[in-house]
């Protein structure tokens, strides 16, 4: 596989920058200035910036210092392969030593200098563009280990790549480090079983660098067959490449949980893999994995139980992979409810002492908040009882877990007479849709006649995760109002699971045969995506009223939500959906894009109020961040909007710096 580390020609630095300002400085040296090591901002996520330079007196002063273009976006074709040959920008940069360093959406990685955006190298995995992937051509971002040896490599930049590699690329020069597994590249395929077609298991997010090890998850297809590649959260060595340690999503035999899987089930579904962001708590050694739904989404008859560690954060050791603790935030996930959003390393206030906590947002509306060292609630959560399913050989489950506090932070029943109403006529056509649905509040399963889906597949909240400001112990978690409806078709005996382990796509239209009629994926109920799983709306408008999308700020301490601002506008409605993170900076301002509307806005952090906008030249999905080179220079903050073509934002291929005149 061809790889490249030499300067691009598609990427350029306009000639819009100031002064330099300093040479580069180590991020290790107590006199250097703040930087953004992680794409969460810390290990331990959050977002946030310790900066406040830029404040809220002085946000609306910011200027462009630079901007640089990648070159790497590619609009898309016709159906079905449209969503997956297009781009998405979703890849938030990371700041070491004066370095820049980000990627791009075909997993290029490019590293500027910090204070002029000045192309250092680049870095080419070379990913087959017309293959089919199932998660779109995306990647979030980079991971950073610095070694206290000097020479090549001591500064090491981890890529995981949408074709299942993990590289190890030299921090200075781009150039693979040789020493790391196979000439700088481990394969994540080797060794997995079933693996029938590649395209079914991409990595999107960052691997995590916690002391020496380098942690990885996966993105894994939720629809194309039942018995899907197992989700196994890997670790290796940051010098060598060797595998350190496995944990099972899915637990094996006589390993811990897998009596939560009925029939021995375990060997008859997939997934349940780690998509999104983890973080790590350094000092206590844990890692926190966000699970996801066990394949398949929206059918688990052929998978009876709760299924540990499906829809569970789990917390395990970085250098051994040991379990510590977990708690599963839905039992027997039959809402595609997977664990999306980053867990965030939070301190909450009880009884006059400061309380060491994780957060964990959820597509739900919940936020779990959870004792750090033991994953024991710090607000009662209570067990109710939910709707059943009417499926066949479904056995959903009785109850799922609501926490007291805080409230959720989205709707979670439709109420017919709570309908938008933008005329009579649309409304009447959606109180009769609802009247054909089952429509029971949150958890109600999906039916043959089609039921209600509401907070929707996406969220609540998604891969944006959350921003935590360490000063007032609040959270802002971008989250968005939508409703699905979720109609079960039955597609066959269940005896096509030769083909569903044995059959690959064999390229778009036969991954499209496979999703679309269930055909092949050994299941025996299906949930057809185009047809079986569709918004509630009547002639393209919404059946609820706006706000579809908000920025929610939440006292961690009480529990109790602060404020929430609409996100985004469309003509005359205020917040539309969104799909990208946060920044909190010391300067009491929140940064916040993420829909289709061209613009960033900074708000108030304690009262949500919008004190400036800046006009973007594509949508910006990525996460803002903010740095300083050394403590007497500028505080910069840099965005790279470039669009996303399975949300229909404009696409672009920019980063851009702002700082004050």
């Amino acid at each position: 596989l061809a790889a490249s580390s030499v300067p691009s020609a598609a990427g350029t630095a306009a000639a819009t920058s100031s002064a330099s300002e300093s040479e580069a400085t180590n991020a290790a040296d107590p006199d250097a200035g703040v930087d953004w090591p992680y794409t969460e901002g810390a290990a331990g996520g959050g977002r946030y910036s310790p900066l406040a330079d830029i404040n809220r007196d002085n946000v609306a002063n910011l200027e462009i210092a630079w901007t640089y273009r990648h070159g790497d976006q590619k609009s898309g074709g016709f159906l079905p392969d449209k969503v997956n040959r297009g781009t998405a920008f979703e890849g938030t940069p990371i700041v070491v030593d004066g370095r820049l360093i980000f990627t791009t959406p075909f997993n290029r990685v490019i590293a500027l200098q910090a204070d002029t955006g000045a192309e250092l190298w680049t870095f080419d995995p070379v990913i087959d563009r017309s293959a089919f992937y199932a998660n779109m051509i995306i990647n979030r971002g980079v991971a950073y280990w610095h070694g206290p040896e000097l020479g090549r490599c001591s500064d090491r930049v981890f890529l995981a790549t949408l074709d299942a590699r993990l590289m190890a690329l030299d921090g200075v020069t781009g150039e693979p480090c040789k020493d790391f597994g196979e000439s700088g590249t481990v394969d994540l395929l080797a060794g997995l079983e079933p693996v029938v077609d590649p395209g079914e298991y991409n990595v999107t997010s960052p691997p995590l660098v916690v002391g020496n090890v380098v942690v990885v998850g996966s993105s894994i297809a939720d629809l194309i067959r039942r018995r899907a590649p197992p989700g196994d959260v890997r670790a290796y060595d940051v010098r060598t490449g060797e595998k350190l340690w496995t944990f099972h999503t899915i637990p094996h035999v006589d390993e811990f949980g897998v009596e939560t899987w009925e029939r021995e089930s375990y060997n008859e579904s997939g997934g349940a893999n780690v998509w999104t962001s983890m973080t790590a708590d350094v000092e206590r050694d844990l890692v926190f994995l966000p699970v996801s739904t066990a394949t398949p989404d929206f059918y688990g008859g052929d998978r009876p139980g709760a299924n540990l560690f499906s829809d569970t954060l789990v917390a395990v050791r970085a250098t051994t992979g040991e379990r510590v603790w977990h708690f599963q935030a839905v039992h027997h996930d039959l809402w595609d409810y997977d664990l999306a959003s980053p867990a965030v390393l939070t301190t909450i206030m009880r009884d006059g002492r400061s309380i060491d906590a994780v957060a964990l947002p959820t597509k739900m509306g919940f936020v779990f908040v959870l004792d750090r060292e033991t994953g024991e609630p710090l607000f009662p959560v209570e067990e109710r009882m939910v709707p059943v399913s009417d499926v066949p050989g479904e056995q959903s489950s009785p109850t799922q877990p609501f926490p007291s506090r805080p409230p959720p932070l989205v709707p979670q029943r439709l109420d017919p007479d709570d309908v938008w109403a933008p005329s009579a006529s649309h409304a009447r056509a959606c109180r009769a849709r609802i009247s054909e649905l089952r429509n029971e509040g949150i958890y109600t399963p999906p039916s043959m006649g089609g039921s209600i889906l509401y907070p929707f597949t996406a969220g609540g909240a998604n891969w944006s995760g959350a921003g935590f400001d360490p000063e007032r112990r609040l959270l802002v978690v971008p989250v968005n109002n939508s409703v699905h409806v979720a109609k079960i078709s039955q597609v066959g005996d269940g005896n096509e699971n030769k083909e569903s382990t044995a059959a690959p796509m064999k390229g778009y239209f036969r991954a499209l045969w496979f999703v679309l009629t269930g055909r092949g994926t050994g299941l025996r109920y299906h949930v057809n995506p185009l047809f079986g799983r569709t918004m509630l709306e009547v002639d393209g408008k919404p059946c609820i009223k706006p706000p579809w999308g908000s920025l929610v700020a939440v006292d961690l301490s009480a529990g109790e939500i602060l404020w929430s601002m609409p996100t985004g506008r469309d003509g005359d409605i205020e917040g539309i959906t969104n799909f990208g993170p946060p920044l909190i900076t010391a300067g009491g301002l929140v940064f916040h894009a993420g829909t289709r509307e061209l613009s960033l806005r900074a708000h108030d952090v304690e009262t949500g109020e919008v004190l400036a906008r800046f006009e973007l030249p594509a949508g910006l999905h990525a996460g803002p961040i903010s740095y300083k080179l050394r403590p007497d220079g500028k505080q910069y903050l840099v965005i790279a909007p470039g669009g996303h073509i399975g949300l229909g934002s404009k696409q672009g291929d920019y980063v851009i710096a702002y700082t004050l005149p």
